[in-house]
């Protein structure tokens, strides 16, 4: 909620939306697809012109909800089967994991580790990692020796650890919820793998101070890794502007990931709503990619591009997560940062996955 709340203050202490303050109303699915849809129908009762949300987890739970309920969505994570999204209403300001999946393939190869042992939870959001991480890491030189899709929140997993590392990987890929996280590297403690092998993690992993890094245990600080969507300084200050609202809204500018992905998308839809001159989301649903694609003069702040669109100019709106140009499948596409941790579980940058190397291993057939 933290980067929704930054793109209110962003639009509504820039005159609002045609006049009109934006207003938040927010729901709880707790990360279940059980509750998502019941969510989604209290959330409708606030007729609203746009939804922030859901993550990756629970997304496909409503995803066929919003075209009917005329309600433009922008979801939040990497989930692969949104990599061909198809639904005129859904959008995301958050690259897919098929490019983190890459990214942590490239990063593990840099860095010699050639072969791998993958512990992913059998969900969908999880298992979307495996088929282009395997591909990637194949395409550039490296051997998946184990792979295991594992029943979330068992009670042991020893037999799935042994039968990894008996096949002596370089580097361990993984994802999982974190009470999944909790009682596997509490294993791999135990069992002593945490020592001289690297674990590379998804985005979930990167949070500094969060469950994740907790759970590694002492080793968090030389031994696991984070892929996390860049966030990069566009030349127009965007960045710069979206951590003073931050700072404004939150008196820090330690930024919880995927907050600048929430913010753009708020603004984003306002710019929408201005150029099409309507807050109904059938109308306005036109203008996403009008406003935040070239061609177009570049803008990075809501007030700027306002202005722009106020004496008939086209914009093209780049934000604090990047470029934002949505592809045909509503997709955009950014690079990745490689977070590690320090002694006290700050995020230190351990590297970074451009866009061209992204496209580089795809060329290679990864």
């Amino acid at each position: 909620m933290h980067g929704v709340a930054v793109g209110l203050y962003e639009v509504n202490h820039s005159g609002g939306v045609l006049g009109h303050k934006l207003i938040a109303k927010y729901v709880d699915d707790a990360a279940d697809s059980v509750d998502a849809l019941p969510a989604f129908r209290k959330l409708m009762l606030n007729h609203p012109s746009v939804i922030i949300g859901p993550f990756s987890p629970t997304i496909e739970a409503v995803i066929n909800q919003f075209q009917p309920n005329n309600v433009v969505d922008f979801m939040v994570g990497g989930l692969t089967t949104l990599d061909h999204n198809t639904n005129k209403f859904v959008f995301r300001t958050s690259s897919s994991d098929s490019n983190e999946s890459i990214a942590m393939a490239q990063y593990a190869i840099s860095h010699g580790y050639k072969t791998a042992a993958l512990l992913f939870d059998n969900s969908a959001n999880s298992q979307g990692f495996v088929p282009p991480l395997e591909k990637a890491f194949k395409a550039l030189g490296g051997k998946v020796v184990y792979d295991a899709a594992l029943t979330p929140d068992a009670s042991s997993y020893n037999s799935e650890l042994l039968a990894a590392f008996a096949n002596k990987p370089s580097v361990v890929f993984d994802s999982m919820d974190t009470q999944t996280a909790a009682t596997l590297f509490g294993n791999a403690q135990s069992l002593g793998y945490m020592t001289n092998t690297v674990w590379i993690g998804d985005d979930l992993q990167s949070a500094p101070q969060g469950d994740y890094a907790k759970s590694f245990g002492p080793t968090a600080s030389t031994n696991l890794v984070a892929a996390l969507p860049a966030t990069p300084s566009t030349a127009d200050g965007a960045y710069n502007h979206f951590l003073a609202d931050y700072q404004t809204v939150w008196r820090t500018t330690s930024i919880i990931p995927t907050t600048f992905n929430e913010y753009d998308s708020v603004v984003i839809a306002a710019l929408a709503m201005t150029a099409a001159n309507s807050t109904d989301p059938k109308v306005w649903v036109n203008d996403v990619i009008k406003v935040s694609n070239p061609p177009g003069i570049t803008c990075g702040t809501y007030a700027q591009c306002v202005s722009y669109l106020k004496h008939g100019k086209k914009i093209n709106y780049d934000g604090a997560a990047g470029n934002d140009d949505f592809n045909k499948y509503h997709n955009v596409f950014s690079g990745f940062q490689m977070l590690g941790f320090t002694s006290t579980l700050a995020n230190k940058l351990d590297g970074y996955i451009t866009p061209a190397q992204l496209a580089a291993v795809v060329a290679k057939g990864g």
